[in-house]
């Protein structure tokens, strides 16, 4: 049945539900295109497929691509099961998220698109939620963070889901959940505790499935029948194999005429799934638990254009004397006495070579260090050509996040930040809504706290002041603006790189690492990862 609804046009007719609010306010009737607060969602026809999908389908992987309304899908599923009476008292529903999106979608879109649906949005301190647990609620929205224990030096805590499992849960929702990628975190441990005794579970990811990471998946789908469909852990490791041998010739530190070399065999372990059958094999036995969508599968979702548009800046003279001196370390660590480099060390000079094309900020303080190519090309903008726009900045390092605050702050730009300097969940909601309202706060700068479950298509402009080394991640970034529903024909992408350094070679890889096979997820720095420590060496001398 599920795959009859994943080949389906559309599912007509559509019900009519009680519970989804699919009217627009009073202020906008009879128009719901103009999107408020108040006014419900017409869903499109991926949207009713997806739901349709879930609904009679086997648990599984909600996976469409970022701005396609994964939240609007998974409502009207629940809206759907408390019109046939499987949602309730006795039948309730956890979704886990980001501490981000608890409050922004989840919180905000159960009130507006499902009313009818008793809500619990589990925030606050232990006390305050086991209050809340105690009330009548059908749906409880709450945090990985607090979902699942927490065992540390600092940090002690039981889980809300011990709590959860005193109640009547019957269905499970995991929502853009890194930690799941990991069987051994808490969260995943959390995650399938509960599932066992569920009869829906459903989890919703937007990363492109496109590396060949198959314990990961194996990982987050686990809930969901991954392992069912996989086998164990352990045969994922041995049937998808993702080690590869490497010949590399070592010289002899003793011998001074540097003659004397060996060949020395390596085994490097990326993680990637590089063998065409196994990958078809593999993706072939994950297919039936993901339904996967991008923009240019659907044809009901007026996405805005987006334009990429790369642009390459000179370092300043401070900037440029720093990154020569750590190519000339660099240099010399390369042309050393023949021993292996570490990828600690090589991920110690890739960090900060990144650091460096950024601003100087991100590794100084004091006199000239807000010195920054980046900085300066994003401010020229910012007060000039795009003085009447709202614009978002992504910034990869704190220290250069507060330079850009300092820099706005100085020419009278309002603006707010969105970073981990600021954990007060209230706050970050309070400035989230002030740069989508208010027309005075015109910028925001982020830095990969912004990545995913925000809504920020009030921007038509977004600013990548850093790279991403994941492809990904990078598309993640630009769906924060380019969503559906944004009042922006076109999204501006404004992707700036450093000249002369390791990040002429930035476009080259990400377009290499794009064009994997679609698979399985990637990690968090995919580049990095793909590259022996002397590559990555020699990326930063010779730029």
């Amino acid at each position: 049945m599920a795959e009859q609804v994943r080949a389906l046009y559309d599912v007509d007719p559509w019900p009519e539900l009680r519970y989804f609010n699919s009217e627009p306010c009073p202020r906008h009737a009879p128009d719901l295109s103009v999107m408020c607060r108040k006014c419900g969602i017409r869903l499109r026809r991926h949207q009713r497929i997806g739901a349709a999908w879930m609904y009679l389908g086997l648990p599984g992987l909600l996976g469409d691509a970022v701005g396609l309304g994964k939240t609007a899908t998974i409502l009207a599923l629940l809206a759907m099961c408390k019109e046939t009476g499987e949602l309730g008292p006795r039948n309730r529903a956890v979704i886990v998220c980001k501490s981000a999106a608890i409050h922004d979608p989840w919180a905000n879109e159960l009130a507006r698109v499902v009313p009818g649906i008793r809500a619990y949005i589990a925030d606050g301190d232990r006390q305050q939620r086991i209050a809340g647990y105690m009330g009548d609620w059908e749906v409880a929205v709450v945090t990985d963070r607090t979902f699942a224990a927490a065992h540390g030096s600092k940090v002690d805590r039981k889980g809300d889901v011990d709590l959860l499992l005193t109640f009547p849960v019957g269905m499970l929702f995991y929502d853009d959940l890194d930690p799941m990628r990991n069987p051994e975190t808490e969260t995943a441990i959390a995650v399938n505790r509960l599932a066992r005794r569920c009869t829906r579970v459903h989890a919703a990811h937007a990363t492109s499935l496109q590396k060949g990471r198959p314990e990961e998946l194996w990982s987050f789908l686990r809930p969901v029948g991954g392992e069912q469909r996989l086998g164990t852990r352990d045969r994922v490791r041995s049937r998808y194999p993702t080690r590869s041998r490497q010949i590399v010739i070592v010289r002899d530190p003793r011998d001074k005429t540097g003659r004397s070399r060996t060949r020395k065999e390596m085994w490097t372990d990326n993680g990637l799934l590089v063998d065409p059958r196994l990958l078809r094999e593999f993706r072939e036995a994950v297919r039936p638990l993901v339904l996967r969508r991008t923009a240019r599968d659907v044809d009901d979702v007026a996405l805005p254009e987006l334009q990429y548009c790369p642009e390459f800046v000179d370092l300043n003279p401070r900037q440029r004397a720093r990154y020569e001196e750590l190519r000339r370390g660099v240099l010399r660590r390369l042309t050393d006495d023949g021993t292996e480099v570490s990828r600690a060390e090589a991920m110690v000079a890739w960090t900060r070579a990144r650091q460096v094309c950024s601003g100087l900020a991100a590794l100084d303080k004091g006199p000239g260090a807000d010195d920054s190519a980046k900085l300066d090309r994003a401010m020229s903008a910012i007060t000039g050509d795009l003085a009447d726009e709202k614009v978002v900045v992504f910034i990869a390092f704190r220290g250069n996040v507060a330079a850009m605050s300092r820099r706005l702050r100085e020419a009278e730009v309002g603006h707010v930040l969105m970073w981990g300097a600021e954990t007060d969940k209230r706050e970050r909601r309070r400035r989230l809504e002030a740069f989508r309202e208010d027309p005075a706060t015109r910028v925001l700068v982020g830095t990969a706290t912004i990545e995913a479950s925000l809504n920020l298509q009030v921007a038509g402009r977004l600013w990548a002041l850093d790279t991403i080394p994941n492809p990904a991640r990078m598309t993640q970034l630009a769906g924060r603006c380019r969503r559906q529903g944004s009042p922006h024909p076109t999204v501006y992408f404004h992707h700036l790189l450093a000249r002369g350094t390791l990040e002429e070679a930035f476009l080259e890889m990400l377009r290499r690492e794009d064009a994997v096979a679609d698979a399985v997820w990637d990690e968090n720095e995919s580049m990095f990862a793909a590259m022996t420590p002397r590559q990555v060496l020699r990326l930063i001398a010779t730029a």
